[in-house]
């Protein structure tokens, strides 16, 4: 029994020693900078080391190693471990990792749920280095913000430092907010903020865009209009926000009875440009338009177009809700596939699949598909990692975290798949009942029900979004459905108020 005991020391010794000297050469070849070899050297201490201490300076310099070869995301498997067990006496490199993580993200995204899970441990404010605050509290405001605890999420918000590379993000979260609390002066503010600190940067022109739009959707909330309408026509035709900017102006003008200017936005919204775009409720505000100036035949030429259009949209998309419900990894290939050009079932819904390839979940999930498989990419070079196992152990990292992203996208995604079917269904009743009302004669009271607010102010606007100058010569010109893409846009109708001739 004692010659057993003496055997087991013995062993116990020799892999402690082996560990070290496996951690010795790794260190060794990290000085010269020899990062392959270092990565595997710090890999097999790691496996080996048997003293806690041991495994985590081999774990921080695995990570350090990766993250010089160009592997971020392999790296950021091994920061995350050391950031989720807190700030802890055993745990020494927590501060420098949260430190590389958020540089890491600064250069690709982690993802959401990635991030949110690594500050579950409660923290001092005192344990999260200066250049680590704007990452950390930009992101604690995150996940507390998409539980809708908007005090909270502020407080987070507000101590993301200025310098931070997360500020302009945290300043548009509090315009948010703001606007949410009712505060909208003050959510004006914030937005005009992240305008100034975007301006001239090509880089921020998502979140600039998106400020705009903001600031737009604040003033036409407190029917100021004018005002909207001015910030909406700020929205680049070449963005992929102006057809979305195109849209809402067109309520704005029709709350101020710009009747003409709101037929010309839509006019531009049917065009065979836009034939995949999805704005079924365009052919309800076109139909109720027309309601205003008593044209009825065009208000029932309206509601015929929204049912040719979108008859057969109604029978796919239910089949492709049918098809992949309860498969979130199905329903998002099908929109990857789409993106690709290569979906080959339920053709019918693809404006409403093209529009899920359009939100955030989506292309979260898609940015994380890319990063991961080109680092699967770049791991065909590193055979020599075969060995230890570290080549199987990132692989096995890498696609477990696509198929995490692949299922969250998927369940969100095909829950607003399943939005903007029963959105259909409503526009869809909507139509019968304006048919229906119509058909008793019942018109007085349909124009009754659709409330009109001018605004505070009574502006000329010329083709879409323009504001009228007081000495420009305007031409207007009859258009039969025909579509100029130079004039998309552009278009204002020209056409009279019937109501006074209307016995109804």
């Amino acid at each position: 029994m004692q010659m057993f005991r003496l055997t087991v020391l013995w062993l116990t010794f020799l892999t402690s020693f082996s560990a070290f000297g496996d951690y010795k050469r790794a260190k060794a070849l990290y000085a010269k900078k020899q990062y392959e070899a270092a990565a595997n050297e710090y890999y097999i201490a790691f496996s080996k080391a048997k003293k806690k201490v041991d495994k985590r300076r081999a774990e921080w310099g695995l990570a350090q190693s990766l993250q010089k070869i160009g592997l971020l995301y392999s790296s950021s498997k091994y920061y995350s471990v050391i950031v989720r067990r807190g700030r802890k006496a055993s745990n020494p490199f927590f501060r420098s990792a949260l430190e590389e993580l958020g540089n890491i993200n600064s250069k690709l995204s982690l993802g959401r749920s990635h991030i949110v899970k690594l500050f579950k441990t409660k923290l001092r404010l005192s344990d999260v280095p200066g250049p680590s605050r704007g990452f950390y509290f930009y992101y604690k405001g995150i996940e507390v913000f998409d539980d809708r605890r908007l005090e909270k999420a502020k407080d987070f918000f507000s101590k993301v430092p200025s310098s931070s590379d997360y500020y302009l993000g945290a300043l548009f979260h509090l315009g948010v907010i703001s606007n949410l609390s009712g505060r909208h002066s003050r959510a004006i503010s914030y937005f005009e903020k992240v305008l100034a600190g975007s301006r001239g940067k090509d880089e921020l022109s998502e979140i600039r865009e998106m400020s705009l739009m903001n600031i737009a959707r604040v003033h036409y909330e407190q029917k100021r209009y004018t005002q909207a309408i001015s910030y909406y026509g700020q929205i680049a035709r070449s963005s992929e926000n102006w057809l979305e900017a195109l849209w809402e102006s067109s309520w704005a003008f029709f709350f101020m009875e710009k009747f003409n200017n709101t037929l010309g936005n839509i006019h531009t919204l049917h065009s065979p440009f836009f034939e995949n775009r999805f704005y079924p409720e365009s052919y309800i505000l076109r139909a109720i338009t027309f309601l205003r100036l008593c044209r009825f035949d065009s208000v029932k030429g309206s509601m015929k177009q929204f049912r040719d259009r979108y008859a057969s949209v109604f029978g796919d998309v239910k089949g492709m809700l049918s098809r992949y419900k309860g498969d979130p990894k199905g329903f998002f290939k099908l929109v990857y596939d789409y993106k690709r050009g290569q979906m080959t079932r339920f053709k019918n819904a693809e404006q409403i699949v093209k529009k899920l390839s359009s939100i955030d979940a989506y292309k979260g999930a898609r940015d994380t598909i890319r990063f991961a498989d080109r680092e699967l990419d770049l791991l065909k070079r590193f055979r020599n990692w075969s060995n230890s196992g570290l080549l199987s152990s990132l692989a096995s990292f890498l696609n477990s975290k696509k198929r995490a992203a692949i299922s969250s996208a998927g369940r969100l995604m095909y829950k607003e798949g399943t939005s903007y079917y029963t959105q259909l269904l409503e526009l869809s009743n909507q139509t019968k009942l304006i048919v229906a009302e119509m058909q008793l004669g019942k018109l007085a009271k349909l124009r009754s029900l659709i409330k009109v607010d001018r605004g505070t102010q009574k502006t000329q606007f010329i083709g879409g979004l323009q504001k009228l100058n007081i000495n420009e010569t305007l031409e207007y010109w009859p258009f039969e459905g025909e579509y100029w893409e130079d004039e998309l846009g552009f278009y204002v109708y020209n056409l009279e108020s019937l109501c006074k001739k209307s016995r109804n």
